[in-house]
């Protein structure tokens, strides 16, 4: 993919919204990277890596790598979600603790636009002459919403992280930040390594060497993942993208309570019963900023969706 400068700046941008969803419980990289349209690109990049790149930069041929491997996308696709994690991992905290509902309403119209859109192609009830028939497709669309419920009701471990233990929670978090509606972060809660990542990364970025061996361990983990579970996908969306597709609807559906805005402050056994209904008549609801954000999310999807048709067309 040839890209120009303004093009590789969009891209980076997008590679930055990736960022930011993934250090976001309850959001998912791969839900932001469906939305801005470089999902199907990202995963076919990532399944193209291998340990052939090295031999070719050995060998100085610098052009062939860059275009075999599609470095023109996936570096500033890369750099925008490293940059965004390094940045903003400092004050997610501050933001989730102060402006919880904003932020949650917002992902939240999001991720509502998104599977809008994603599923207009998708037939999941096939008309016959004297009756209906449920499809491949509904079928994995439940399956889905399925999985992504019982991921949600799980409760988080108490564990003190190991570097090896960390390598792990790489692998796992990294697969899950690929799959869109499941939230990296969230399982990494799950895991009991969230808040001991945050703070890696903060204290890598200091220079403070007693947390690079976490650092490296968490990275080399979550590189194997990549590869491997890239691999899949790719794979999938070329044997069948509609009932792949209806997967990854059905997980974005089954997570949308993770990001829903009212939640109540006492922590329940089921997640699901920790969850309300605003009212516009109780003030600290905060029901029309909560709906205005979801309307905000909403739209920039629609606005995203018409700026792909129209690159599409001029293509």
């Amino acid at each position: 993919m040839n890209l120009n400068s303004y093009s590789r700046l969009v891209v980076f941008l997008k590679g930055m919204a990736m960022g930011i969803a993934d250090i976001i419980p309850g959001v998912s990289g791969g839900t932001i990277a469906i939305i801005t349209g470089v999902y199907e690109e990202f995963l076919s990049s990532l399944n193209k890596l291998n340990f052939n790149i090295f031999y070719q930069i050995f060998k100085f041929r610098f052009k062939k790598v860059w275009q075999d491997y599609n470095l023109n996308f996936l570096i500033p696709l890369a750099l925008g979600i490293i940059l965004s994690i390094f940045i903003f991992s400092n004050y997610i905290s501050y933001l989730i603790q102060n402006y919880s509902i904003s932020l949650w309403s917002f992902f939240l119209g999001l991720i509502i636009s998104s599977i809008y859109y994603l599923q207009k192609e998708i037939v999941f009830i096939e008309k016959k002459i004297h009756y209906f028939k449920f499809s491949k497709n509904l079928i994995l669309l439940f399956f889905g919403i399925f999985l992504a419920v019982i991921i949600l009701i799980l409760k988080p471990t108490n564990i003190n992280p190991t570097p090896t233990y960390l390598f792990f929670s790489g692998m796992i978090s990294i697969t899950a930040m690929l799959l869109p509606g499941i939230s990296g972060a969230y399982i990494l809660i799950l895991l009991g390594s969230y808040e001991i990542m945050l703070k890696t990364i903060n204290e890598v970025i200091k220079f403070n060497s007693e947390y690079f061996l976490n650092f490296f361990s968490f990275v080399f983990g979550a590189i194997i993942s990549v590869k491997l579970f890239s691999r899949f996908l790719t794979w999938a969306y070329k044997k069948n993208k509609n009932q792949t597709l209806s997967c990854l609807i059905g997980f974005m559906i089954g997570s949308l309570p993770s990001i829903w805005p009212w939640k109540n402050d006492e922590i329940s056994e089921l997640f699901y019963t920790n969850l309300y209904i605003p009212s516009p008549y109780i003030e600290n609801d905060y029901f029309f900023i909560g709906l205005c954000f979801i309307l905000i999310g909403f739209l920039m999807v629609i606005f995203l969706q018409k700026i792909s048709e129209n690159n599409e067309k001029k293509k």
